[in-house]
């Protein structure tokens, strides 16, 4: 009997040791475990751009001399591509907004009787659809035009709500390339980098351009031509 309850008890005690075969698949799942590599999807070229992860902005172009690549608050610092990519596209547009609002404030200073057939010299751009007659029903049919425009936009460039991540760019989505294109001069490769980056920089001036003169108007309560001189 005594034999019998030593025998159970070896028996046991070995069902709990490791085997040789054992001991090998372990190794093996130790081994799979530390030379597991995370894939990173590729993505490019768009436009000639290849995301390159060790460049700043993994690449894109609107470093420009003087000062570079310029982010002393590092803003872009160990951000991934898709939020890069989403600051990008926001840049992009809010230049080429700026533009046309730079270039508006000029036209609509320098020739009011063109403009709005009346003479409204030196009129405050903060107060200038106010004082312009037939703007009551002016702001809706702009609101639509806005409107429509976005949304060819968000649905070329915009992962659909449902489908992934809210505010995410699409992966072959070149950030501000909407295809609009007329004229056809648009190039590639590196002529379009060099492109990027002078709308990019025209874009940063308007941006600082606009800003300055909405300030300045209300400040002296003048229009920017007056406040020039002119």
């Amino acid at each position: 009997m005594k034999l019998a309850i030593i025998a159970s008890l070896i028996g046991s005690a070995a069902a709990f040791s490791p085997s040789v075969s054992n001991g090998a698949s372990t190794t093996a799942l130790r081994m799979e475990t530390t030379t597991k590599v995370v894939a990173i999807p590729a993505v490019g070229p768009i436009n000639g751009w290849v995301p390159n992860p060790k460049g700043p902005c993994y690449g894109l172009p609107g470093a420009i001399s003087p000062l570079g690549f310029f982010n002393p608050l590092g803003f872009t610092k160990e951000m991934e591509l898709g939020e890069v990519k989403r600051i990008r596209e926001a840049e992009v547009m809010h230049g080429r907004m700026a533009m046309m609002a730079t270039l508006g404030y000029i036209i609509g200073k320098s020739t009011p009787t063109i403009t709005f057939g009346m003479d409204i010299h030196h009129m405050i751009a903060n107060n200038l659809l106010p004082e312009v007659p037939g703007t009551v029903l002016f702001p809706f049919p702009f609101f639509l035009a806005v409107n429509n425009v976005e949304v060819l936009r968000a649905s070329r460039g915009w992962v659909e709500p449902g489908l992934g991540s809210l505010f995410t760019l699409r992966e072959n989505y070149y950030p501000g390339d909407i295809g609009f294109d007329l004229a056809g001069f648009k190039p590639m490769g590196t002529d379009f980098a060099n492109m990027q980056a002078k709308e990019l920089s025209n874009g940063r001036l308007a941006m600082l351009a606009a800003a300055g003169m909405c300030v300045q108007e209300l400040i002296n309560g003048k229009g920017i031509l007056e406040t020039l001189g002119f």
